[in-house]
């Protein structure tokens, strides 16, 4: 009925309006006839006076419809006295007919009925009282009756018209209701709908970053124990197994993570890199990947690479190498015999920007034509056969479809049963700067070297030539043994011999093995060339076999350029000597460093956790770096705004007190661009949602605790620029065997130990005392998180837990990082129906860790009062003290190591127990309270000081 009232609404303000037109009308018609027009006007005036105060208080209601039709009447009737006498009277009375059918805008019967037993009772008592204002001359019930007839009819036609009008709009008000109801109801599905495919959206987005998170932590302790294992004495296969096993796992880690990737396409979150890299690094690590499944199955792997191609190109090398790995593993998984030729041309070029073609041929099963229709969809494969008998999700093609269309291309297959199949895709990159990447060149004396290539592919030969050509290595090719032989000879006719010999094993002819012993048969004969065996044939066997045939080395193709360098350098270092580069000189040599150019950058640590604090300091002054430290985003933000200029980076905590990560970030980006100071982010989190949130907030990296060594250096490479003056960088210290007293025990459940000093790049000592701390700082977690949850504090109580999940997963103590991350989720969710539970089993967790940190503690027999020092001499170390006084207000963290510095100077001193105050105040990160008490000791050398100066 809404309709209804709203067409009455209207229809009362137009016969409002149309009763006052009426007093101007009756002034002149009243002038018209002759008569006074005031008392004629002032009737007028009444009637509409009157509709109009009912409207103002009644609004549309019955008592203004039925004033509007006494009204509405009265008018004519006015007009009809008015024309008394004149021609037109009787012209009149059809101005009650159309006055009385324009009633039916109410769509109200009742109305009608009033209006038309108005009518009567005027045309009744006027036709009684005064019957000239009503018909001219005779006055006759009979005309009476017959315009009584004409209204009875007129209002029946009305009242059944009217019926039927409010009838139709009921009709269509309920029709209305109801279409209003079913689009509600349908907007609240629609909406409880989209709720859901949110939720699931996120759920399975932390599934997915949970999954991630539990397969990167094995994955992490593969390639940790492969850093730590080749910093041993290995044999030259042993090296080449881990060499394998770490570049295959760092290949595996970065497409676990790149699962997450599937999910991010699909919401349009995935973005892409434009760095420069190496095209044959990423080509040498797509074929050691898939060297090992090569040689299982006999099949040959080709690269043919088009001579135009540029060696540095700018673009996503880690998509181009998933996209590149997923095809020519897919060639090789469906190819029994024969090859997989990967070939790379330009076939478009517009200054620096190019189109890249990629094919990847194989000789394997091939496909129909229905099979290459979903070869693209998700989770789909050839056919579910295939499935079966080679394995596989189906998502691998999916997600390479999507991310070649987002590198620019597109991509195709042209396939036939049993004659193999080829993949084409193409991608736009551009042409990077031959030098902008760092290259691994060889020392000038082995430019010297005459290099003689023998291999019967030659694809092999190809690579070779162009590794030793980017090291200005002349390198010459033989095709056979016997061909090789004939060149031996004619260059030692010439004097101009060959230095060094790449032998392949497998040719046909004479084979690598029976050519290498016939080489070192000709030794009585003149100088012998240095024989090194590459082979696709990595077996036990075949290693001592050309062991025994004399080969100085053995690699196994496909071969990397920098294996390769550091096996010549190993051999031909200070002439034809045997070196000792073979292997690292120290562990220190291992150690994860910044780029040579970026060392001695300074960076500000902004992370208000003691233990994570001490964990990066170490690993970013083991990486070359100079380190400052801000407790909280605020001193953070103080820092950068008043002296930002001095720092080259910032790694910035996410979750800190006083203001987080993410505001100090937001602040220092309104003063300080991105390009001009990159800020990393470092936090536990590895969902999605904190990536982009961190990214949002202007940071340009984001680093997962617990951090590991080699992928911070390698982050900060990515941002850091070269350093113009470089601050003076620490020097990595050599790692003092630890006393008994003081070294970690050979395993400390729940500690895994072994894991925990990849994290600390293997110091012993640090990472028992980061235990210690540990036990000390966390003693009362459990019971202070349960006195927050009481008090109704939750988000400090999640800050509290995610404190304790980062430094737990930092020391391994997984089991206590699972049981505080469950705990983060639950009050991060402001879900406190299963706080106790879960407060319970953060107890138990810790229980086991807190007794082992105790553990560790060394009993310190009982001090002898100390007698008061007439004075303390520190006149031996003053340069240190002034260094230390200074690094101190800058609360630098290099303090801590010109500290131990003195104290090895002072030895069991007096003055040396005098410093202990002091450090006591750097490991709890308090520079102040350090920096009084240094002002203390020094003011009983002040004239001292001045002796000396």
């Amino acid at each position: 009925m809404v309709e209804l009232e709203k067409l009455r609404v209207g229809f009362a303000r137009f016969l409002v309006l149309f009763l006052w037109a009426h007093v101007p009308l009756v002034v002149l018609v009243a002038q018209g006839v002759g008569r006074p027009p005031v008392a004629p006007a002032l009737f007028a005036a009444a009637l509409a006076g009157a509709l109009h105060l009912t409207w103002l208080r009644h609004g549309a209601a019955p008592p203004t419809r039925y004033i509007s039709a006494a009204a509405l009447m009265a008018q004519p009737a006015l007009l009809l006295y008015l024309l008394s006498g004149h021609p037109w009277q009787m012209d009149m009375h059809m101005y009650f007919f159309a006055g009385l059918a324009l009633l039916i805008g109410w769509c109200d019967w009742r109305v009608v009925v009033v209006a038309a037993g108005a009518v009567a009772l005027h045309h009744l008592t006027f036709n009684l009282l005064l019957p000239a204002a009503i018909f001219p001359g005779d006055a006759g019930l009979e005309r009476v009756y017959l315009h009584a007839g004409i209204v009875v009819l007129q209002t029946a036609v009305l009242v059944w018209l009217s019926n039927k009008l409010s009838s139709s709009f009921s009709h269509i008000g309920a029709m209305r209701d109801e279409i209003l109801l079913s689009n509600e109801m349908l907007e609240r599905r629609v909406e409880e709908r989209t709720q859901e495919a949110r939720a699931a959206s996120v759920a399975k987005s932390l599934f997915l970053a949970n999954m991630s998170h539990e397969i990167r932590t094995p994955m992490n302790a593969i390639l940790g124990f492969s850093h730590l294992a080749l910093r041993t004495d290995l044999t030259p296969k042993q090296r080449d197994y881990l060499l394998k096993i770490k570049s295959a796992s760092s290949a595996l880690l970065g497409l676990i993570n790149d699962i997450l990737d599937f999910s991010k396409i699909e919401a349009g979150k995935l973005s892409l890199e434009h760095a420069p890299f190496s095209l044959r690094a990423s080509l040498e690590s797509v074929s050691s990947i898939a060297a090992v499944r090569t040689l299982e199955k006999g099949v040959a792997l080709r690269f043919d690479i088009a001579p135009d191609l540029p060696a540095t190109l700018i673009g996503d090398s880690l998509r181009f190498n998933q996209v590149l790995l997923n095809l020519v593993s897919n060639g090789i998984k469906f190819t029994e015999q024969g090859e997989v030729v990967v070939a790379l041309r330009v076939i478009d070029r517009r200054g620096a920007d190019m189109t890249i073609e990629v094919l990847v041929r194989d000789t394997g099963i091939g496909m129909s034509a229905e099979q290459q229709a979903k070869l693209f969809q998700s989770f789909s494969q050839a056919d579910s056969s295939t499935t079966r008998r080679f394995g596989g999700t189906g998502l691998g093609l999916a997600i390479s479809r999507q991310l070649v269309e987002l590198m620019g291309g597109h991509i195709e297959v042209a396939s036939q049963p049993g004659q193999g199949s080829t993949f084409r895709f193409t991608i736009r990159m551009a042409a990077g700067e031959e030098n902008a990447l760092p290259a691994f060149l060889p020392p000038e004396d082995l430019k010297r070297l005459r290099v003689l290539i023998v291999d019967d592919d030659a694809g092999s030969q190809e690579i070779l030539r162009e590794i030793f050509a980017t090291w200005a290595i002349r390198a010459d090719c033989a095709s056979s043994a016997e061909q090789a032989f004939r060149m031996l000879e004619q260059a030692a006719a010439r004097g101009s011999i060959y230095d060094l010999v790449l032998m392949d094993w497998k040719m046909p002819g004479t084979d690598g093995m029976e050519a290498a012993r016939q080489i070192q048969r000709r030794a009585g004969q003149g100088p012998v060339p240095t024989v090194m065996m590459v082979s696709a044939y990595g077996r036990e066997e075949a290693m001592l076999e050309a062991e025994a045939a004399g080969t100085s080395a053995f690699l196994v193709k496909p071969v990397e350029a920098d294996m390769l360098l550091d096996t010549i350098s190993s051999i031909f270092i200070d002439g034809r000597l045997p070196a000792a580069r073979a292997q690292p000189a120290s562990a220190q040599e291992a150690l994860p460093r910044v780029a040579p150019e970026f060392r001695g950058a300074r960076v500000l640590l902004a992370e208000d956790n003691e233990i994570n604090c001490e964990v990066a300091v170490e690993i970013l002054t083991d990486a070359g770096l100079v380190v400052e430290i801000a407790r909280n985003g605020r001193a953070a933000c103080d820092i950068l705004l008043s002296e930002g200029a001095r720092f080259d980076a910032v790694l910035m905590d996410v979750q800190m007190p006083e203001m987080d990560g993410i505001e100090a970030t937001t602040r220092i980006r309104q003063h300080i661009p991105a390009d001009r100071l990159p800020i990393i982010a470092m936090t536990a989190h590895a969902y999605e949602q904190e990536r982009q949130r961190c990214f949002a907030a202007g940071m340009n990296d984001h680093v997962t605790k617990p951090v590991d060594p080699a992928w911070l250096v390698a982050t900060l490479n990515r941002w850091l620029k070269p350093v113009s003056s470089p601050a003076a960088a620490a020097p990595v210290p050599q790692a003092a065997a630890p006393s008994p007293a003081t070294d970690l025990p050979a395993a400390l459940p729940p500690f895994d130990l072994d894991r925990a000093l990849v994290r600390v790049n293997g110091k012993r000592a640090l990472l028992r005392k980061l235990i210690i701390d540990f036990g000390r700082n966390f003693a009362d977690a459990a019971a202070t998180l349960r006195q927050q949850a009481e008090d109704g504090a939750l988000d400090d109580a999640r800050r509290t837990a995610h404190t304790l999940k980062g430094v737990a997963a930092s020391l391994e103590a997984g089991e206590v990082a699972a049981a505080a991350s469950a705990l983060e989720d639950a009050l991060a969710r402001h879900d406190s129906s299963g706080l106790v539970a879960l407060l319970s089993g953060l107890e138990a967790a810790l229980h086991p860790a807190l007794a082992a940190s105790r553990s560790l503690v060394v009993e310190a027999p009982p001090a002898a009062a100390p007698a008061a020092p007439a004075h303390l001499d520190y006149s031996a170390v003053l340069p240190a003290l002034a260094d230390l006084r200074e690094q101190l207000q800058r609360r630098s963290l290099r303090a801590r190591r010109t500290l131990e510095t003195m104290e090895a100077t002072l030895g069991d001193t007096p003055e040396a127990a005098g410093l202990r105050p002091v450090a006591a105040a750097m490991a709890a990160l308090d520079f102040t309270g350090a920096a009084a008490l240094l002002d203390e000791l020094t003011g009983q050398t002040n004239a001292l000081e001045g002796v000396t100066e």
